[in-house]
C-alpha cells in the first residue's frame, strides 16, 4: 500500500493537527469511531446490564430459596401454591415490556444503520477471492478503503464469487456481500486518521471464503476532506504522471496486490498459475512469448499467437486473460479468476505486461528491488509525512 499512496500538498502536511477525541469502547467493545456506533453501544450495553441484572436476581433468589425452604429432619411437606395470580401476572407482563422496550431500540437502530442519508458519499465495493476493491466516483480504485471524515459514505457492494462479509469493528458496521446481489451499508467516522497505519481502522471480511480468507483483512483510513480531496485527485492522474518507461515499477506492483493471492511470483503452486518460472518452465513473459502455455482442452499457445490467429502478439493474449479470463483455461487450474474490465485501465495492463517481462527486478511479493526516483515536482506522500512526523 506504501506505493499507492501519493502525495498531499505541504500546506496540508504542516497543519496543526486536530484535537484528539476520547473514544469510547471498553473491555467488551473496541473504539466506538463512527456516529453509527452510539446507538448500538446503547444498545448492547443495556442487554448486557439487564443480563447481569437478572442473572444476579435469579441466583440471589436461588440461594434464599435453598436455604429457607431446605428440608429439616425426615418429615416431608408437599403441600404449597397451585396458583398465584399477581405473580403469574409479573413475570409475563415485566418480561413482555422489557422485550417490547429491547424490539424498539433494535428495530431503530436497523433503520439508522440501513438508511444512508441523502448526502453519503458512494463508493463502490467488490469483493473477491481473496481481495477487496475500492472504487470511488472519480474512477480510482484502492486496495485499503480511504474514507473522508466527518462525511456519511456508503458502500454498495458486490461479490465476483463466493459469499463474502464486511466488517469494520471500530464503525459498528457489518453486512454480507452476496454473489448477484448489491448490498449496502453506510458509516460517518468523524475524527481523521491520516495514512498512519497504526491509527487506521481495521476491515475484515468475516465470512469463510477459501484458503486465503486471511489475506482480506485491510485497513481504513480516514482523511479530512482537504487531504482526502488531494489524495483522490492526485490518484486519478497518477498512472498518467508516471513516465510511460516507469510505469512497471510504479503502478504494476500496486496492481499485483489484486492478483498475489492467486498468482506468485516465485514458481509456488497457488490457486492460478504462478508467473514465476516452475515445472521447467520459464518465467510468464518467456513462456508466452514462445507459446509453451498449455490449456485444459489440450491446445497450447502456439495455436493461438501469432500472424492471422487470435492473438497477433503475447501482449495482446496477457491483455484479454485479464479482461477474459475464462476464454481459456491454463491446465490444471479451472475458471476462479474474476474479469477485471472497468477495473483496470489500458495504462495498469500495460504496466503489468511490463512488470511480467522484468520479474528479475521485484521480490517474490511484488517489491521494486531498486530505489524508486521521484517523480518530477513531487510532492510529500501522506503516509511518509505521517511517518516523519514521528
Amino acid at each position: 500500500m506504501n506505493a499507492f499512496f501519493s502525495t498531499i500538498v505541504p500546506t496540508i502536511a504542516t497543519a496543526p493537527p486536530p484535537a484528539p477525541r476520547e473514544l469510547t469502547g471498553g473491555f467488551w467493545l473496541p473504539q466506538a469511531s463512527s456516529v453509527n456506533a452510539e446507538n448500538i453501544d446503547a444498545t448492547f450495553y443495556f442487554i448486557t446490564y439487564l443480563g447481569y441484572f437478572f442473572f444476579a436476581l435469579i441466583v440471589a433468589l436461588m440461594v434464599i430459596f435453598v436455604v429457607k425452604y431446605r428440608q429439616r429432619g425426615r418429615e416431608i411437606h408437599a403441600e404449597g401454591p397451585t396458583h398465584h395470580t399477581a405473580l403469574e401476572v409479573t413475570w409475563t407482563i415485566i418480561p413482555l415490556l422489557l422485550s417490547i422496550l429491547l424490539f424498539y431500540f433494535g428495530f431503530k437502530g436497523f433503520l439508522s444503520a440501513s438508511t444512508p442519508p441523502l448526502n453519503s458519499y458512494q463508493i463502490d465495493v467488490t469483493a473477491q477471492q481473496w481481495s477487496w476493491s475500492f472504487k470511488y466516483p472519480n474512477g480510482v480504485v484502492s486496495d485499503d478503503l480511504i474514507v473522508p471524515a466527518d462525511k456519511p459514505v456508503k458502500l454498495v457492494m458486490r461479490s465476483e464469487d463466493v459469499l463474502h462479509s464486511l466488517f469494520v469493528p471500530d464503525f459498528r458496521v457489518k453486512k454480507d456481500v452476496v454473489p448477484g446481489r448489491y448490498t449496502t451499508l453506510w458509516f460517518n467516522a468523524p475524527e481523521p486518521t491520516g495514512m498512519d497505519a497504526r491509527k487506521a481502522h481495521h476491515l475484515f471480511c468475516t465470512e469463510y471464503c477459501g484458503k486465503d480468507h486471511s489475506n482480506m483483512n485491510r485497513k481504513v483510513y480516514v482523511l479530512n476532506q482537504a487531504e482526502f480531496d488531494e489524495w483522490a485527485e492526485y490518484q486519478r492522474t497518477a498512472d498518467q504522471r508516471s513516465p510511460v518507461d516507469e510505469r512497471y515499477f510504479r503502478v504494476a506492483p500496486k496492481l499485483y496486490k489484486r492478483c498475489i493471492s492467486c498468482h506468485t511470483l516465485d514458481g509456488t503452486p497457488s490457486t492460478g498459475p504462478s508467473w514465476g518460472a516452475h515445472d521447467g518452465l520459464p518465467a510468464i513473459w518467456e513462456r508466452t512469448e514462445k507459446g509453451l502455455t498449455k490449456f485444459g482442452d489440450g491446445t497450447t499457445l502456439k495455436d493461438y499467437i501469432g500472424p492471422g490467429k487470435e492473438y497477433e502478439t503475447p501482449e495482446a493474449y496477457i491483455s484479454d486473460s485479464i479482461l477474459n479470463p475464462g476464454k481459456h483455461l491454463v491446465a490444471p487450474f479451472g475458471n476462479a479468476m474474476p474479469t477485471f474490465k472497468g477495473q483496470i485501465s489500458d495504462v495498469g495492463i500495460q504496466a503489468l505486461i511490463d512488470f511480467m517481462k522484468r520479474l528479475d527486478e521485484f521480490d517474490a511479493k511484488g517489491n521494486y528491488l531498486k530505489p524508486i526516483p521521484p517523480l518530477p515536482q513531487q510532492t510529500a506522500d501522506p503516509k511518509k509525512t505521517a511517518n516523519a512526523a514521528k
